[in-house]
């Protein structure tokens, strides 16, 4: 069993069956080829000797047909010339007999009462009676012929027809088919109808004599679809075409029927039963009739599948035979190889001199030999080399493992940093791309201030994250003695600018968030714009200045932006490894991608947020290798809490409609914070002016913005804060109106704000960042 399974997965024994295979298939497909052509061949050839078969058949029904329509109107004449002695008409279908044999009977039946004195229904009839013939009036009450259709079709078609055939019951017990002329008087009406009866025997002889393959079959039809020819004589004349259809799950016998009965002529493949076979056919034109071939496609293609059969059996032989030359050659051919494998295998294990086969041809095996000759001695070679290789490597990964472990140590990654507080939750992520990278973040919190930074140094790997322990360190080293992050910034960016020889750089953005007013200072220096998400807006990317990242110029002047961060906000900084990652068709993970994603779950949690989104690109970059360091740090600011302090807010759209929402927040923060409904009235007023002031002056033109307002009560003081980040507009600046004039003489507007100072103990407008910010206090008596 060992020695068979060898020589089965041997490399002789699978290339013999290549080129078995390949052979076969080349074989196959010219067989293919070859018997398709044969067949499209014979059954061409089948069909155009059944067409002529069939041509020549018709041919000789429609002579027969046309000598008895020729023999009646050759005796037309003789009858018009003897209508004055009615007896006449038995010799004269007697001599109509007589010269025509095929005719078996005949007669001329008269229009009703046509002589009187043969009384109203006269019609001699003359037919053959054995060997002799013999002649009937056939006109009598129990035979009324002018009703039978023989009769009444041609008269009052005035044309001659052919009749259906049909069982010549009691009289000669045969097929029959009758010929009706219809004779007209000088007047064109119609006074008699001349008639020849032929047996069909004959028809159905001439029909079954075609017999093109062994188990072909004949099949004739009448006008009406009735059979006339058919290999089961019970179906004749007592079923139609149709008939066999209605449990035939093959619809084309119906369709080859309407053909038949329609006089066309064609060629159709019909499944009859488990049977495929050819039906040919063609109208007789004379009657109307119409007559089938029904030839097995087995029978047509006989001698072709005998032919296939014989070939296949050859060639099959033949790819035998070629198999056993192959596996015999190639085998002989190949033996060294199994040595070399044995020596192959011999090295693997380490022993670099192992014996190779001697090979005394001068062809690819020789190759062969002198290739794994210069193996074995390069391998002695590269072993020692090797071993040197690994012990360096192994140095240098122990060195880059203990880098990475100082250079993580050295930001924070406990979290929650500040469990004691409240107001603040933080959570943050950086992943390198290599064992060390040049991505940085830091906070800490000093005097209620939270101090921020997250940076990005150029180029990855031990110089970058070299320059990221710097910078981390002149962060912590100057924001503790510097409160502003301009300051901050320009003064890492003088020290870096002064000893930075490699020309690398920094992107940064450094923030102050005050966590008791939420008031965020902040500067970026080439860094990506946070993403801030507002309870009641859409997330958003800050408007930041640019600016240069650090390290480049030194005394480069910096410029530094505000903004009010609202309770219940979270920041989101990243670098740009997150936005620029790449999928494996090169595609980047972009910003609105990351919009996206931070819009659809801005109700998760710093820590939430923050795995969520690395899990996403992640899951984008799929198989891609990470080409950037990333790093994410969210910041959630919920301000400080004091017992004392009662706090409600609500967002609106900019939208004089949503004035009418403010009514409803009024009167359930009102609720809650027990005021007099006379406060509230006052209340509402101040709130509904200040507000459609900041829809007309602040957004003139701007559509589907929001405006924040906030309702805070500490003892008896209430505080109203409008936020919005439309236009700058101070209310405190506006012109009041002149309550001294009359009503009529004083110019429109103005009285809002005039209600505002009267009912308001406090006004102040403050332009921080991008926002307006006016603010209201009332002192509750």
């Amino acid at each position: 069993m060992k020695y068979i399974h060898s020589i089965a997965l041997s490399f002789s024994t699978r290339l013999s069956l290549f080129i078995t295979l390949i052979t076969a298939a080349i074989f196959m497909l010219s067989l293919f080829v070859f018997f398709f052509y044969a067949r499209q061949m014979v059954e061409e050839e089948a069909t155009k000797n059944a067409q002529n078969t069939l041509s020549n058949t018709v041919l000789k029904i429609d002579h027969v047909l046309g000598s008895v329509e020729i023999a009646i109107d050759n005796m037309e004449w003789d009858i018009h010339a003897n209508l004055q002695t009615p007896d006449s008409m038995y010799a004269i279908t007697r001599r109509l007999l007589t010269n025509n044999p095929i005719i078996v009977g005949s007669a001329v039946a008269f229009e009703p009462n046509y002589y009187p004195g043969k009384g109203a229904l006269f019609s001699p009839y003359t037919f053959r009676k054995g060997d002799s013939i013999a002649s009937i009036q056939m006109g009598t009450e129990d035979y009324e012929y002018h009703y039978a259709d023989w009769y009444q079709i041609p008269k009052l078609l005035k044309k001659s027809y052919w009749s259906e055939p049909y069982f010549d019951k009691g009289g000669g017990e045969m097929i029959m088919s009758t010929y009706s002329r219809p004779l007209l008087d000088s007047q064109g009406k119609v006074y008699a109808i001349f008639t020849a009866d032929i047996s069909l025997v004959w028809l159905t002889e001439l029909v079954n004599k075609i017999q093109p393959y062994q188990h072909s079959y004949n099949l004739m039809i009448g006008r009406s679809g009735a059979y006339i020819v058919h290999p089961y004589k019970e179906r004749i004349l007592n079923e139609t075409i149709f008939t066999a259809t209605v449990e035939m799950k093959d619809t084309t016998v119906r369709y080859l029927g309407d053909q038949m009965i329609n006089a066309q002529r064609g060629m159709l493949t019909v499944q009859n039963d488990d049977s495929l076979s050819y039906v040919f056919y063609a109208p007789i034109p004379k009657s109307g009739w119409s007559v089938a071939i029904v030839c097995p496609h087995q029978d047509v293609f006989a001698g072709v599948e005998r032919i296939e059969r014989i070939v296949t059996g050859i060639t099959l032989s033949g790819l035998l035979l070629l198999l056993l030359f192959c596996v015999r050659t190639i085998s002989r051919l190949t033996r060294p190889l199994k040595k070399f494998a044995q020596a192959a295998e011999s090295i693997a294990t380490g022993n670099f001199q192992a014996q190779l086969p001697d090979i005394r041809s001068h062809d690819e095996m020789r190759q062969l030999h002198q290739s794994f000759d210069f193996m074995q001695r390069s391998l002695v070679k590269y072993m020692a080399e090797l071993k040197t290789t690994i012990s360096n490597k192994e140095r240098i990964e122990s060195e880059l493992r203990i880098a990475s472990e100082i250079q993580m140590g050295m930001i924070p990654k406990i979290f929650p940093p500040f469990p004691e507080r409240d107001d603040i939750d933080l959570y943050a992520v950086l992943r390198p791309a290599k064992e060390v990278g040049g991505d940085l973040y830091d906070f800490f919190i000093d005097n209620n201030q939270l101090y921020i930074a997250i940076g990005d140094v150029s180029g990855k790997g031990i110089p970058a994250s070299l320059l990221m322990a710097v910078t981390r360190s002149l962060f912590r080293s100057i924001a503790v003695h510097l409160k502003d992050p301009t300051l901050i910034i320009e003064s890492m960016n003088n020290s870096l600018a002064e000893t930075n020889e490699s020309s690398m750089f920094v992107t940064l953005f450094i923030a102050i968030l005050d966590l008791q007013s939420g008031k965020l200072t902040y500067c970026n220096a080439g860094h990506n714009p946070l993403l801030v998400i507002t309870p009641g807006s859409a997330a958003s990317f800050l408007e930041v200045i640019p600016n240069i990242p650090i390290g480049v110029f030194p005394d480069f002047n910096y410029q530094s932006q505000q903004m009010l961060v609202t309770p219940g906000s979270t920041l989101f900084l990243y670098t740009d490894g997150l936005t620029e990652a790449e999928n494996t068709d090169k595609e980047l993970y972009s910003p609105l991608r990351l919009l996206h994603e931070i819009e659809q779950h801005r109700l998760l949690s710093p820590r939430e947020l923050t795995l969520y989104v690395m899990n996403s690109v992640f899951q984008y970059a799929g198989e891609a290798e990470q080409s950037d360091d990333l790093t994410i740090l969210a910041i959630k600011y919920r301000q400080e809490t004091d017992p004392d302090k009662m706090t409600k807010s609500i967002c609106i759209k900019n939208e004089i409609a949503e004035i009418s929402r403010l009514s409803t927040f009024l009167e359930e923060s009102a609720e809650e914070f027990e005021l007099p409904p006379s406060l509230v009235m006052s209340l509402n007023l101040v709130l509904e002016e200040a507000v459609s002031n900041i829809i007309f002056y602040a957004y003139p033109n701007r559509a589907d913005e929001r405006i924040t307002i906030q309702m805070e009560k500490e003892k008896e003081t209430l505080v109203f804060t409008l936020i919005d980040s439309g236009l700058p507009f101070d209310p405190t600046l506006a012109a009041e109106a002149d309550t001294t004039l009359p009503i009529e003489e004083r110019p429109i507007g103005g009285l809002g704000l005039y209600l505002i100072k009267k009912m308001m103990d406090e006004r102040k407008y403050q332009r921080i960042g991008t926002n307006n910010v006016f603010t209201l206090k009332k002192i509750i008596n």
